[in-house]
């Protein structure tokens, strides 16, 4: 006796419709790709890309970090921030530049009137959002934020650049000794020169 075998023809698909289905399945991943791009771009800054970003403190209702996808002027850097409290009045919000990444704004108040006072964000605060530190500039607290420098490493880093000069690239950290190519490649997110 032989086993019973059932065989089922199915629709051959022709080459058009095959094609078609090709097409469809194209524009569909093509859409789901430009959606999902567009959304992560509708949250806001991820800490990479040509983000800016800015910290703001002292006299303003929402104190923080925010991101512009370009440098923001004064006025624009408060009203993200919800605007001043209501001990401040603004008089000097247009005399000031727009504000480069990586730049801490604290807004107080003098007799009422608004005063500004900017400087670079803090150490930690870059590290965490990846804001390079500059190599050149920066103090022994600075660099000793910076995963996988030490103290002592931080001196020499100081020491070095004090001796010959500021850096013109950041592989050129590399010179320092105790700087092997492993910690280079770890450090290298969070330096500049």
């Amino acid at each position: 006796m032989t086993p019973l075998v059932w065989v089922m023809e199915g629709r051959r698909i022709s080459r058009q419709q095959r094609g078609l289905s090709i097409l469809v399945l194209i524009l569909l991943l093509g859409w789901g790709l430009n959606y999902l791009l567009s959304s992560q771009r509708a949250l806001g800054p991820t800490g990479g890309g040509d983000d800016i970003l800015v910290m703001i403190t002292g006299e303003v209702k929402n104190p923080g970090v925010y991101g512009f996808d370009r440098g923001p002027s004064l006025r624009e850097l408060i009203s993200r921030a919800g605007g001043l409290t209501a001990r401040v009045t603004d008089g000097e919000g247009d005399r000031y530049p727009h504000l480069a990444h990586g730049t801490k704004v604290e807004i107080s108040s003098e007799k009422g009137d608004m005063k500004v006072s900017t400087g670079p964000m803090p150490a930690a605060y870059k590290v965490t959002l990846k804001v390079p530190i500059s190599i050149n500039t920066a103090s022994e607290q600075e660099l000793v934020a910076i995963p996988d420098i030490g103290p002592s490493l931080a001196k020499r880093i100081i020491h070095h650049r004090l001796l010959y000069g500021p850096f013109r690239t950041t592989e050129e950290v590399r010179a320092v000794p105790g700087m092997g190519r492993r910690r280079y490649l770890k450090i290298r997110p969070y330096i500049g020169p």
